[in-house]
């Protein structure tokens, strides 16, 4: 029996770290470099002083107190755990098709690879029957490990629109969304009982999308609508990120109030113009829509529907790259199904005519204002969550090196270290399984 749940631990079975009761409250953290991600300059020998899973101090001056174990990362440079503030944990071809249970455990998949990629928050869009905030409570409360996780309950929408469920009927299927509500009352109604039920932001629908078979320039919302959604949210203190992806959606959230922009693939001088003076953030996720073609083309899409997602592409580029010259501010999202490949995202921005270090700051300090998690996440600084991660190379230097991470912390707990032979965590939860099989060898655990 010990070597059978030994073998697991090794081979992964057991994703929740095992502490052991004597682990220290504090640990120090030393590497070559840190990147100061408001300034793009490096701090040389840094030391990181962890305490009950926030920073205590950072600096090459920060002096280690007798006793606290210093865990030593080598000639690696370390940066915050980075923030993904577009994912759709539930998603995939069959998700519709999914029991609740089953959408948990796919979510719990999708958010441990993005943690292990270096993304310690994920703002979720929702999932059926709330189950991406099931997950989420899961990982606060310890039960297993993940990263920190800012879900939207469902996706809000009008009957018929982006985001309204199965546009074929499916006796066995339901035929509407969670989230799907039509008129300002409904409306309201509908988004008091997300943040009832445990929204800690709300997203709402308002034009068509790419994918869905509608039309992405067509205002789905009626103004009243729209208002409904974003007064009630901001009035329970709920921010409201709204999926636009036309110049009209655009404009109309921008003065009506929203927090964020999703996509806005079509914006325009006046809905560059709306943004800024709002003071609204826009998510681009330029891979998903730069990757559309290629899946397209893949899953036997006419040649017309081909030319629309590659002319769709190119403007998204053109309109983006103009909004971010003109002063928006962009945080980072991928809208992705997460397989752990997020990091892709950041070189895609270069290619909007952003910096590495202006990519950077979309998944640390501006992604955390628009969260409103400035203060606790983004940076590493003290007070901080003790969120942080390292790579082997620059990313200044070349961005795609935040596709390689090889050490993660979240909270103060080394969650995945490539530096070691036997990372920490499995270390530590082999402890305890050898401990617990000795226990049950000398007949001290009973079956109940």
């Amino acid at each position: 029996m010990k070597r059978l749940l030994v073998a697991l631990v090794l081979a992964g079975v057991f994703a929740s770290p095992v502490q052991a009761a004597d682990a220290p409250a504090r640990t120090a953290y030393r590497a070559a470099r840190l990147l100061d991600v408001d300034s793009g300059r490096y701090v040389d020998d840094p030391v990181i002083l962890v305490e009950s899973g926030r920073i205590v101090s950072v600096g090459s001056r920060v002096a280690v107190p007798d006793g606290v174990p210093v865990v030593d990362f080598g000639d690696v440079i370390l940066l915050p755990g980075l923030i993904d503030a577009h994912v759709h944990l539930t998603g995939g071809p069959d998700a519709a098709a999914r029991s609740q249970s089953r959408n948990v455990l796919y979510a719990a998949r999708s958010a441990q690879n993005s943690l292990f990629a270096g993304f310690t928050t994920l703002r979720s869009m929702g999932g059926p029957a709330y189950s991406v905030i099931a997950l989420r409570d899961a990982i606060n409360d310890g039960d297993i490990v993940g990263p920190r996780i800012l879900d939207a309950g469902a996706l809000v929408a009008v009957t018929g629109g982006h985001c309204s469920g199965p546009r074929v009927f499916r006796p066995e299927i339901a035929p509407t969304a969670e989230g799907v509500a039509d008129g300002p009352d409904e409306l309201r109604r509908t988004t008091r009982k997300l943040i009832k039920y445990g929204a800690d932001f709300i997203k709402a629908c308002i034009t068509g999308g790419f994918v869905s078979g509608t039309n992405p320039n067509q205002v789905q919302f009626s103004e009243e609508e729209v208002r409904a959604v974003i007064d009630t949210a901001h009035g329970l203190g709920r921010k409201v990120a709204i999926h636009a992806h036309g110049v009209d959606g655009i404009r109309l959230a921008a003065r009506l109030g929203a927090d964020s922009i999703e996509h806005g693939t079509l914006i325009d001088d006046e809905g560059i113009a709306a943004v800024k003076k709002g003071k609204v953030y826009i998510v681009p996720t330029v891979k998903v829509m730069a990757s559309s073609v290629e899946k397209a083309k893949k899953a036997g899409a006419s040649e017309s529907t081909l030319l629309a997602l590659a002319a769709a592409r190119d403007a998204q580029k053109r309109n983006l790259a103009k909004a971010y010259a003109q002063g928006v501010v962009f945080a980072f999202g991928t809208d992705f199904t997460q397989d752990g490949s997020n990091a892709t995202e950041f070189s895609a921005l270069l290619e909007l005519g952003l910096t590495p270090l202006q990519a950077v700051q979309t998944a640390t300090v501006h992604a955390a204002q628009l969260l409103g998690q400035s203060g606790r996440i983004g940076r590493v600084a003290p007070g901080h969550f003790a969120d942080f991660i390292a790579v082997r190379d620059d990313p200044l230097r070349d961005v795609r090196a935040l596709e390689k991470v090889v050490v993660v912390v979240k909270n103060g707990e080394l969650v995945r270290n490539d530096l070691a032979a036997t990372p920490l965590l499995r270390r530590a939860a082999l402890a305890a399984v050898e401990q617990a099989a000795d226990r049950e060898d000398h007949g001290h655990v009973h079956a109940h």
